[in-house]
Formats: structure tokens, C-alpha cells, sequence
């Protein structure tokens, strides 16, 4: 619908009065040549409105006046004079009443449009209309050209641009867009767009970001530390084997009874033993490493196997049992491998922590893959310890929170925060009457 207000805007003035007088002549030349056999004198609102919406009530009345008073002048007959007056003053009452419903009407549009307008510059977000096909700027707030001084839209707004975040390059800073549709008041389609400034947020995001990063590599660090008796074990293993073969080589060369097939053996397995100590080390240093995470195409029952012996090593000083219920059928996951080895061996110390008061015959720590969706991993780690007391589940994840007397509460925290900046989710539920299960997903590399 076109409004009215649109149709005469910039009429005011002499167009706006020749406007009038032109309306009043033609509709009076009808008059006056229908006679009586037709009543026109509707036709006279046209001039009434026009004049009342141009210049105001008091013009309104005054064309009125003269569409009342043609009765004289367009040849109608009456048979009484009193007919003829009571003609003029109905007529004049009419447009008259007319006049002024569309003074007020008028005057109840503009209050509505200065509330609304007033409404649009107090709000805290860049407000603008734009033409649906030209790009024009019909309409902006207060914000907005504070925002953009230059009265357009930076290159990053677009007129046709669809809603979500943009960065705006030339400032730097973030806003978050809104977009849809209207129809403008001239009738033509236009774009309603509002401008949010979230670079604070975005900031604020950063900062979050950085500090998570800092306290996963706290973690890290402490995990390092509870870790030291077990690489101890692990790296003793391939170094004694490596001494041995080495010891073995000296003494045949000393007694001069030997052979080069066998010397090239026991060097072989040697070497072998070496690369296997070389492999603990760059697992070490990979787990500390402070750096982005490097998401690629990973298989999660490899994540499993590969801190297998770490935890084997673990389960074993607290005999418990490990047992792997790994699927074959599920895809590989968009994960950093490093970060999930640390997830897994989270889990697993707790479950293991878990069982500390259980029965020797009942300890067993189960990890469990599978695939819970086309395009979701799910793994599970359940131990049968005495389980978690449910009105510390809503605390389980927080910070510095922790159940264990020398615990410091980021294992869980840091898991959960790893999960989460890879776009899945960590909880917590019931392994059956006793126990506990910890479950991540991660998304598949098809999601």
C-alpha cells in the first residue's frame, strides 16, 4: 500500500495550491454539467483532501467553503430557496467534518512516525533500509551514521548481504547482520538490515580462547608430571634392551668369536629399541607442545590403541583391567590426534583413580568406540568404581573442582574444553549399579 504522504511529498507550495484550484474547477465544470440529473458533489472531498493534507485544517475549511457554495454557480434548481441553503450547509458540514478527520489523521501519522523514528535513534545497533535492487540508502538511524559517517554501507555491508557475522576491514571490527525484506512506502521492495557491533564479544572470545589454550597446556604440564613414574617405566624398557644388545656386541668382540650375522642383529634390534624410546619422547614432547589444534582426518580407535600401553602400564600398578570395545565401522574424525590422546588418558586415570577403593575382582576399565549417528563418533570410558555423587554432577566440569584430595580439578575441565573446540560434547552418566561413564562425541569427517 502506498501511503498518501508519499504521493504529495514536495507538492507544497504553488504546485500544492494550483493542484487545488485545478481540482475544484474540474469537479465544478462536472457539476455544472450533470445539472440535477447527477449528484457529484462527492467528488468535491478530492479538492477538500488535498488542500487539508497540504497546507492543514484551516485550508481544508476554506475549500469547503467554496465546494459548499458552488451549489450557486452549477445551475441546480430547488423549489424552495431554504432548500438551497440547507443544500449549502450540508454540504459545507460535510467536507468540513471531512477536513478535519484528515488534519487529524494526518497529525496521528506524523506522532507515529516521530515515536517510531525516535524509537529507531535511541537503539544501540546501526539500523538502515536499502533498496532491494538499487543498493540505495532510503533510511538510517542515529548508530548507523555514527558508525558510517560517509552515509553508506562499508563494502563488508553490503545491500544484499545475508545475515550472520561480518568483519568489517577497514575499521576492524566485527558486526553481527540482520536482514529481511519490507516493502518501502513509495511500494517498492527494500531490505530492512540491522547492524550489531560485536567486536568486544569477539575480543572477548579471543581472550577465552587464549586463556583455555594456556590452562590446557597447565594441564598438560601436570598430566607430565603424574606421568613421570610411567614414562620412567616405558622408556626404561627399550633402554635396558638397548644396553643389553650393546653389552652383548662388546663381549663377542673382546672374545673375537663372532659373527657378522649375529652382530648385525643384536645392532638391529638395537636400533629397534632406540626408535621405540625416540617414540616416547616425541609422544612427550608433542603432548606439551603449545599450539593451535590440527584438525585432520583421524582415527579414534588408533587414538585409543596408541595410549594403550601408557595406560596399560597405569591400570596395572592399581590391577585394573583394561578391555577395548573398539567398532570397526566407524569414520575417521575431524580431531587433533595429540589433543585426544590427552582426552583419553584423562578419562582413563580417573577411571582408574575411581576404583582405587573397589574390590581387586570387580576393577575394570572399559573403553568403548562407536558410531552414534551417520556423521557422529561416540566414545566411552566406564569404570566400576563407586561412582559420582549426583550433586556434584553440575560441578564436575568446572575448574579447580575436584574429588580427589590431591586432585587439582582441570583433568575434566580441560577434557571437556579439548571436545568442545573440536564441535562435540562431553557428560557424564551411570555405568549400571556401580560406576561411572564418561562419553565424548566428535564430528565425523563427512559431517
Amino acid at each position: 500500500m502506498v501511503r498518501p504522504d508519499f504521493i504529495l511529498r514536495g507538492v507544497p507550495g504553488w504546485p500544492g495550491f494550483l493542484l487545488c484550484v485545478a481540482l475544484l474547477a474540474v469537479v465544478g465544470i462536472v457539476d455544472y454539467a450533470t445539472g440535477d440529473e447527477l449528484n457529484v458533489s462527492i467528488l468535491y472531498l478530492a479538492p477538500v483532501f488535498a488542500a487539508t493534507w497540504i497546507f492543514g485544517s484551516h485550508a481544508g475549511i476554506a475549500v469547503s467553503i467554496v465546494a459548499a457554495l458552488s451549489t450557486v454557480f452549477t445551475g441546480h434548481t430547488f423549489s424552495h430557496q431554504a432548500y438551497q441553503v440547507w443544500e449549502i450547509g450540508i454540504r459545507f458540514a460535510t467536507f468540513a467534518l471531512f477536513a478535519l478527520v484528515i488534519a487529524r489523521l494526518k497529525s496521528a501519522l506524523g506522532h507515529a512516525d516521530e515515536r517510531f523514528a525516535t524509537v529507531l535513534e535511541g537503539l544501540d545497533v546501526a539500523v538502515y533500509v536499502t533498496g532491494m535492487e538499487s543498493g540505495e540508502l532510503l533510511y538510517s538511524n542515529e548508530p548507523f551514521r555514527k558508525l558510517f559517517p560517509a552515509g553508506t554501507p562499508p563494502p563488508a555491508l553490503p545491500a544484499n548481504h545475508r545475515q550472520g557475522e561480518v568483519h568489517e576491514a577497514a575499521s576492524g571490527r566485527w558486526f553481527l547482520v540482520h536482514v529481511r525484506p519490507l516493502r518501502w512506502i513509495d511500494g517498492r521492495m527494500a531490505r530492512l538490515q540491522i547492524a550489531s557491533d560485536i567486536t568486544e564479544r569477539r575480543r572477548a572470545e579471543a581472550l577465552y580462547l587464549q586463556q583455555q589454550e594456556k590452562l590446557a597446556l597447565t594441564a598438560r604440564l601436570v598430566a607430565v608430571g603424574e606421568m613421570a613414574s610411567t614414562l620412567a617405566h616405558e622408556l626404561n624398557q627399550p633402554l635396558a634392551a638397548i644396553a643389553n644388545y650393546s653389552r652383548g656386541c662388546v663381549r663377542r668382540l673382546r672374545s673375537g668369536d663372532w659373527e657378522a650375522d649375529g652382530l648385525l642383529e643384536a645392532m638391529e634390534r638395537s636400533a629397534i629399541q632406540a626408535e621405540r624410546a625416540s617414540s616416547v619422547i616425541q609422544r612427550l614432547r608433542e603432548f606439551v607442545a603449545r599450539r593451535p589444534p590440527l584438525l585432520e582426518p583421524c582415527d579414534i580407535n588408533e587414538v585409543v590403541r596408541d595410549v594403550r600401553s601408557t595406560i596399560e602400564i597405569e591400570a596395572g600398578m592399581h590391577s585394573v583391567r583394561l578391555a577395548l570395545d573398539l567398532s570397526s565401522r566407524i569414520p575417521y574424525a575431524r580431531a587433533d590426534r595429540t589433543l585426544m590422546e590427552q582426552v583419553v588418558l584423562n578419562l582413563a586415570r580417573n577411571a582408574i583413580d575411581a576404583m582405587a577403593d573397589a574390590p581387586p575382582e570387580e576393577r575394570e576399565l572399559r573403553i568403548t568406540s562407536r558410531a552414534s549417528s551417520p556423521d557422529t563418533i561416540e566414545v566411552e570410558v566406564a569404570d566400576r568404581g563407586r561412582g559420582v555423587d549426583p550433586a556434584l554432577e553440575a560441578n564436575l566440569f568446572q575448574p579447580f573442582f575436584s574429588t580427589k584430595p590431591h586432585g587439582m580439578g582441570l583433568g575434566l575441565h580441560i577434557s571437556r574444553s579439548i571436545v568442545e573446540a573440536h564441535g562435540g560434547h562431553l557428560w557424564i552418566t551411570r555405568n549400571g549399579a556401580r560406576g561411572a561413564a564418561f562419553h565424548f562425541s566428535l564430528q565425523s569427517v563427512y559431517a
